[in-house]
């Protein structure tokens, strides 16, 4: 088959889970004796590139998008739609001529919220089949993090809704000044809502989002498949000391610092802990004998140090760590810290985190339920009192830490791994085929 994958996020301008997710998608593909070809759009200088992306080979679309809120992101979307179609249906005509067949093994998968509504478009104008991956809340929320004010989770904007979302996002003033583009928000969701719903098939990554895209797409065309990891690359880099040294066992949090990644909950988390009877061997209260490894940044960083450093906690913050290194810290953490409140549909952290068998409390949202199993692969837990509970049984019994990590391991191999992931979206892409001869 001749895959066309555009997805506006990629390595290596973009370094998150789902660009990630898309790469290794392809990667695996090509592996499997697909064609590929990423269609990735960047904003900047207008213009087409090609290059090699980690062994992917990728067409780079430039476009300009005006620094404005809300216009840009109409220039972003609906101003970009048309042409972004445009490009797939050549490159899509390309591959038809190429093979010299009005039928050809070709597909559209789109990746994320910027180019699915531009390939369902395409896919309609060259009459070829398109699936889509939903990998956040981008169907049902403007802002894509289902979350009310950045802080909770709601099931969808309405009116009333954004009229105090947005004060709470941008503060008062610039709240209400954004209030006259509450029409074009919905309808902007709507649209984005209505072309997906378009799509031969729609892909959710864990049985959350499925339950969340139900009533956006029909049953039909409806398919849980999750996100995979390659089990032999990421060991293999993983294997590798990390740049950071420490002299003792340290603990681990990788992701965004902002509060829906649970930041603000680690300050009360280590608070309690410290609290728990009997102490940690090491600990006091002035001092905790587990340094905090911090893989991210974000608007919430100084507010974490000072306030764990107050605590006795040692911080090491890396800011944006390459994947490699995180990979090999998640290797060798002894517990990995997963507080995110929002509603995860399925952490590529803690993916490979399994992948790499590390230890993990995590809280039991989301998407985070199709990966950790409550005292079987992970530790779950739903406030800050009960993760500093769980976190504390588990750095006091070193064997249920050694059992749970031998058993995430074992489950995402069986899970996750490519060549358990990749048959299932092939099976999609030959039902789709067939359905068109």
């Amino acid at each position: 088959m001749h895959i066309l994958l555009p997805s506006d996020v990629f390595p290596p301008g973009s370094v998150g889970g789902a660009a990630w997710s898309a790469h290794t998608l392809a990667l695996a593909l090509i592996q499997r004796g697909h064609t590929v070809s990423a269609l990735v759009p960047r904003s900047g200088v207008p213009g087409l590139s090609a290059e090699y992306v980690l062994g992917v080979p990728t067409i780079n679309w430039g476009y300009r998008a005006p620094r404005l809120p809300f216009v840009e992101n109409y220039f972003r979307h609906e101003a970009f739609w048309s042409p972004f179609a445009e490009m797939l249906v050549r490159e899509g005509q390309l591959v038809i001529h190429q093979r010299n067949s009005y039928h050809p093994e070709l597909i559209i998968h789109a990746q994320h919220v910027q180019t699915i509504p531009a390939a369902v478009i395409a896919g309609q104008r060259l009459g070829v089949p398109v699936v889509a991956t939903v990998r956040d809340h981008w169907p049902w929320d403007y802002f894509a993090t289902g979350l009310h004010a950045n802080r909770v989770p709601y099931p969808q904007p309405t009116w009333a809704s954004l009229c105090t979302d947005l004060p709470a996002r941008l503060g008062a003033l610039r709240g209400v000044l954004a209030l006259p583009t509450l029409p074009y928000l919905l309808a902007h969701v709507r649209r984005r809502a209505a072309l997906l719903r378009q799509a031969d098939a729609v892909i959710a990554v864990s049985h959350y989002m499925a339950r969340r895209l139900a009533p956006l797409v029909p049953a039909t065309r409806l398919h849980v498949i999750p996100n995979m990891v390659d089990p032999v690359a990421t060991e293999r880099i993983a294997a590798t000391p990390p740049r950071l040294t420490l002299s003792t066992p340290f603990l681990l949090f990788v992701g965004k610092l902002e509060r829906n990644k649970g930041v603000e909950l680690l300050v009360d988390i280590f608070r309690a802990l410290i609290g728990q009877k009997p102490l940690l061997p090491g600990a006091s209260h002035a001092h905790f004998p587990y340094p905090l490894v911090v893989a991210g940044t974000g608007t919430l960083k100084p507010h974490l140090e000072q306030e764990l450093t107050r605590l006795g906690v040692r911080v090491h913050c890396l800011d944006w760590a390459p994947r490699a290194e995180v990979l090999r810290l998640l290797a060798r953490c002894e517990v990995l810290l997963f507080p995110s409140t929002w509603g995860e549909p399925l952490s590529r952290v803690l993916l490979e985190a399994s992948m790499l068998g590390a230890a993990i409390v995590a809280m039991p949202t989301g998407g985070t339920g199709d990966i950790i199993t409550d005292g079987v692969t992970g530790l779950l837990a739903a406030t800050p009192e009960q993760f500093a509970q769980r976190l504390h049984e588990l750095l006091s019994q070193a064997d249920l830490r050694q059992r749970l990590r031998n058993q995430a391991h074992h489950m995402a191999r069986q899970r996750f791994a490519v060549e358990v992931v990749v048959p299932q979206v092939e099976a999609v892409y030959r039902m789709l085929l067939a359905r068109r001869c």
